[in-house]
């Protein structure tokens, strides 16, 4: 198998700044470029993907949509559709959704005190921001109900490596990928010298963040022997590592999924779908590339603001529109000029 996990274009909100995770913001004209370009890289790259999954939110969906219209094979993969998953969305921020880093509390005082004094005086009601365990409980229960099934299904073609895009979030896509490499086996992963040689040493737990539309890619090798699904109780599983940070990727592609919530005390849970996990017992895993945005060389942002606005459908690019013109003064008219 081969596994994409991708972030979602850049959207109205990560311009402005604001946290936005279960808010629904939308993509912004460069995102929807972002994610066109994404689509058609990997069919450039021959990559046909068998499943597409894909957060609900408008973000992730309509960067998998891309994707997927990009899909364009003689045989069933033409037809592929995105199924969306409630448990990919990203981390919910409570209060903080909408609100700017500068509302992050004093770095000397608990976030969730400083806060809900604050919504006090406004005469508002505190949302704590969601915590690392319901989080981690939803990366698996996608991962059991979703993604490893596959792992142990039969191709059509033998030989032939499944391939599976995962389109989500940022800080949703680091939980998920450090509670999928809790089901490999110890010292199972390795990673390509392309890789060591651009970025230097790597924490496999600690990958860096996710620019928009940067994917991981990784290539998972079946067992010689067969093996059957090894199920563990959800107690057996290492817990989340500490929040991860953005280390890589520019500023302008970062957002306030990657920004640091270290002094925001999480609270709630939400429960788990699934007791027992399933392991993947036997394999290994090779990690092709971390946070990879070579389909975006050369992508510029459109002049004016244009680029950073809300994507509209029903919008054309310059170009595009005086090609248009272009091609309407050129057509013979209908009947002789007398």
């Amino acid at each position: 198998m081969e596994l994409y996990l991708i972030r979602h274009g850049e959207t109205v909100d990560n311009v402005a700044g604001v946290y936005a995770g279960v808010r629904d913001s939308a993509l912004t004209n460069h995102g929807v470029e972002q994610a066109q370009r994404l689509g058609k890289y990997f069919h450039q790259q021959d990559v046909r993907f068998s499943h597409i999954f894909a957060s609900p939110l408008s973000r992730a969906r309509r960067t998998a949509e891309a994707v997927a219209s990009h899909q364009k094979w003689s045989d069933e993969r033409s037809s592929l559709r995105v199924i969306q998953v409630p448990d990919l969305i990203e981390q919910d921020f409570g209060y903080y959704e909408g609100k700017t880093f500068r509302a992050r509390a004093d770095a000397q005082r608990l976030g969730r005190d400083a806060q809900r004094e604050r919504s006090e005086d406004e005469a508002a009601v505190f949302v704590d921001v969601e915590s690392k365990d319901s989080m981690m409980k939803r990366a698996d229960a996608f991962l059991d109900e979703h993604l490893l099934p596959l792992f142990f299904t039969e191709v059509d073609t033998p030989g032939v490596a499944l391939q599976v895009a995962v389109v989500s979030h940022g800080i949703l896509l680091g939980n998920l990928w450090r509670r999928l490499l809790a089901r490999l086996p110890v010292k199972s992963v390795t990673i390509s010298p392309d890789v060591t040689s651009s970025r230097g040493s790597v924490i496999l737990e600690h990958l860096g963040g996710w620019s928009n539309t940067g994917y991981l890619n990784l290539t998972f090798t079946k067992p010689k022997v067969p093996v059957s699904i090894t199920l563990s109780s959800a107690t057996a599983l290492p817990s989340a590592p500490p929040a991860m940070t953005a280390t890589t990727g520019d500023e302008e592609a970062r957002s306030p999924e990657s920004a640091d919530l270290a002094s925001i005390t999480p609270a709630g849970a939400i429960t788990s779908t699934s007791e027992r996990h399933v392991m993947l017992t036997g394999w290994s895993a090779r990690i092709n590339a971390i946070d990879s945005k070579q389909h975006l060389a050369s992508l510029k942002r459109q002049r004016g603001g244009i680029g950073s606005s809300a994507h509209d459908q029903g919008q054309q690019r310059l170009e595009s529109f005086f090609k248009r013109q272009k091609k309407n003064i050129s057509e013979p008219p209908s009947k002789p000029i007398t």
